[in-house]
């Protein structure tokens, strides 16, 4: 195989190892290695980045953007304003109880809670005042490989292994090879050493759990509180 792997090197050594037929099979195998590498980026959200969206005035409720996964941290900067405010996720029963027991006036300022509603649907509290902007961390879905010379966006040596051995586990269920708990305990193998590895790399920062005071609301306006 090459190094760094191609998708055209990873889906010959599966090719190869599963003894498949190298033309009728080569859709096949390519459909097993996309699907083993979104899944693992997915579930070591290993491939990240950010965006921003623009809120409007008086509308609590927007679409996500489809390439949204997973939301990690997001903050709002007001109009015309230089300092961020970082969101804390609650429930959307607690949008839901605060907007109840604030009314509408209460209920509209700077954003500073957020909630996701179903699949693709995000709900901000308060009711943006005005079109502050939205800045997004969140996972993502990698760009599917397609062309034979293109390379996964996850680092060597990981991706070889992860991508070769997970689509090896699909392969043999599907040829019925006895061969497949073997391949499925060296993708589990290298996907440890992959979530090890992206452990190591963030550093020596001790892991905790934010503690959030979701239990009131801070004041948007000097007047009023709510409780």
């Amino acid at each position: 195989m090459a190094f760094p792997a191609t998708f055209r090197s990873i889906k010959d050594s599966v090719i190869a190892k599963l003894r498949l037929d190298s033309d009728a099979d080569d859709d096949r195998v390519g459909d097993w290695v996309n699907q083993v590498y979104a899944d693992l980026c997915v579930d070591t959200e290993a491939v990240q980045t950010a965006s921003t969206m623009a809120l409007t005035a008086d509308s609590a409720t927007y679409t996500l953007p489809s390439a949204v996964v997973r939301i990690k941290w997001m903050f709002v900067t007001p109009v015309g304003g230089t300092a961020s405010i970082a969101l804390e996720p609650v429930t959307m029963e607690q949008i839901l109880r605060w907007r109840m027991s604030g009314g509408s006036t209460a209920s509209t300022g700077s954003v500073q809670y957020y909630a996701l509603n179903g699949n693709d649907l995000i709900d901000f509290y308060p009711t943006p005042a005005a079109a502050d902007t939205i800045t997004m961390y969140y996972v993502k879905l990698p760009q599917g490989l397609a062309n034979d010379d293109d390379t996964p966006e996850i680092s060597e040596p990981y991706a070889s292994k992860i991508l070769e051995y997970g689509a090896l586990s699909e392969g043999a269920d599907f040829k019925r090879d006895p061969s497949e708990q073997q391949y499925r305990a060296l993708y589990a193998s290298w996907m440890q050493r992959f979530r090890q590895h992206l452990r190591r790399r963030e550093g020596g920062v001790a892991k905790q759990f934010d503690v959030y005071q979701s239990g009131s609301v801070a004041p948007h306006d000097p007047s009023m509180d709510v409780r």
